[in-house]
């Protein structure tokens, strides 16, 4: 159990180290495409509790044993359903969606998410199904160095 937590915690770490780092990279461009050259606390802060969160819900998701056992759509469906609702929000309290958003912004939000779902499902129902406990074994092996 110890070293399960302590493994969760690494990848927590790590997972949230790196979407961090990204987030914030790709928002000081997209505020500098937009002319706005400051980006304030207050949202580097609301995007470091989304990361958390997201890094939470990846690590709790995809590496416990009990849920890594239920198979791969299980924890995605699960990843999506803890992570979304919570993604929503905080894009709402980050102004990406001012006021209550347009249809269109909803449809490509809708979109995304459904397209990134189908070809998940699609990869591992007939790309990943041979080849799924090579892939395993090698993970296992890389995440207990």
């Amino acid at each position: 159990m110890k070293k399960e937590i302590l493994s969760l915690l690494k990848i927590f770490r790590n997972s949230l180290a790196f979407t961090y780092a990204w987030l914030v990279l790709c928002s000081a461009l997209a505020f500098a495409a937009g002319g706005n050259t400051e980006i304030s606390i207050s949202y580097l802060f609301k995007l470091l509790i989304l990361c958390a969160w997201a890094a939470l819900c990846f690590s709790v998701c995809f590496f416990s044993d009990k849920l890594r056992k239920k198979g791969f759509i299980f924890c995605l469906t699960l990843f999506y359903i803890s992570f979304i609702p919570v993604e929503i929000l905080m894009f709402y309290s980050m102004k990406f969606f001012t006021g209550t958003g347009n249809g269109f912004m909803w449809s490509i939000f809708a979109f995304i998410v459904a397209a990134l779902y189908i070809i998940c499902i699609i990869t591992d129902r007939f790309i990943m199904a041979k080849k799924a406990a090579s892939y395993t074994e090698k993970l296992n092996s890389y995440l207990n160095r």
